[in-house]
């Protein structure tokens, strides 16, 4: 009796164990990943350059203005020594609160035009990365690819292939 009850019990487990083995077999399924450079993609982005364009443009702008503005400040300089010799203190005190003015006003704007710019460019930008990401939520979707990582941050340091590199999708996805 004792050998029909090992025996069974053996029998039992075995049974269990190729069901749950079968059971974890059936449900583990292999994640698909992709890898995108999305650095490279960026480059690539019509947009992009058009933003850039634009920004180099902005920046000229300020820089031509500051430029103005330094030598309308020497040249006021330039006046004020010459002329001082002759004006009243009210008005050499007037010119001159009025050229520390202007001098602090020319130490300021360099930082207001980089505020300026850097609001510009989230601006121009935004739009761009949420294209870009939209893209490549779509390829994966319809690729089935379960994560997609971006190499350009060194997420990935091997790849065996090449195949999963979704870029050109991507590229395609947006006509580039």
């Amino acid at each position: 009796m004792k050998s029909i009850s090992f025996r069974s019990i053996f029998i039992t487990a075995g049974i269990i164990t190729l069901v749950v083995l079968a059971a974890a077999k059936g449900n583990t399924t292999k994640s698909k990943v992709g890898y995108i450079n999305t650095t490279q993609l960026w480059q690539s982005m019509p947009e992009k350059a058009k933003a850039d364009t634009s920004l180099v443009q902005m920046k000229r702008e300020f820089l031509g203005y500051l430029q103005q503005k330094q030598q309308q400040f020497e040249n006021g300089v330039a006046i004020y020594k010459r002329d001082s010799s002759t004006m009243n203190e009210l008005i050499k005190k007037e010119k001159i609160d009025g050229l520390l003015k202007e001098q602090e006003a020319i130490k300021k704007f360099p930082e207001q035009a980089d505020a300026e710019l850097n609001k510009k460019k989230e601006e121009l930008y935004a739009p761009i990365r949420v294209k870009m990401q939209k893209a490549i939520d779509d390829v994966a979707a319809d690729n089935n690819y379960d994560y997609i990582t971006d190499v350009s941050f060194g997420h990935i340091i091997y790849a065996k292939n090449t195949e999963d590199n979704i870029l050109p999708l991507v590229k395609k996805k947006l006509g580039l």
